[in-house]
């Protein structure tokens, strides 16, 4: 494996210099950095399927037990680093869907897609933008389509509803 370098700097070197003797940083290259990072990123990917394999294989051993009238204990291996980067993850995927919904939505709105005011777009905006402020707080199944969906199927029979009257 490489080494990340590890280089230090004197306050003279900062820049801008810092008078003073009585500390030195340590630095590395941003490039060494990304990389580690990059690194890291493929170790969680690597863990969660191993994780997933480890749920696989205690339900393949509870069903085999099962079968001759024995139990099973399941045994995961906790993996906390991992649980929280992939929390990490997902909290950033929550945001870059909660932007990417209003980019869509206002985009959509610019183009002529959808006729309301400035104003109520600009409002729906900001609150999809503010929505991500929620995002750390809120249950998983806040994150699944159920909701809009269903809600989607009661304006639609409204709609069709008010066509038939």
């Amino acid at each position: 494996m490489q080494q990340v370098k590890i280089y230090t700097a004197s306050p003279s070197d900062l820049s801008p210099p810092v008078q003073s003797e009585s500390f030195c940083v340590d630095l590395v290259l941003a490039s060494d950095y990304r990389e580690l990072e990059a690194k890291c990123a493929a170790l969680v990917v690597e863990n969660g399927a191993l994780k997933k394999s480890e749920v696989e294989f205690n339900e393949y051993c509870r069903r085999e037990c099962e079968d001759v009238g024995d139990t099973w204990e399941d045994d995961f291996t906790e993996t906390p680093a991992t649980d929280a980067f992939l929390a990490e993850v997902r909290a950033q995927a929550h945001k870059e869907g909660a932007y990417f919904v209003a980019n869509r939505m206002l985009a959509a709105w610019d183009a002529g897609f959808i006729d309301d005011t400035a104003k109520n777009a600009a409002d729906i905006a900001r609150m999809i933008l503010t929505s991500t402020e929620f995002m750390a707080d809120a249950p998983e199944g806040d994150f699944d389509r159920s909701f809009a969906d269903g809600v989607l199927e009661g304006i639609a029979a409204q709609l069709r509803k008010g066509v038939q009257s």
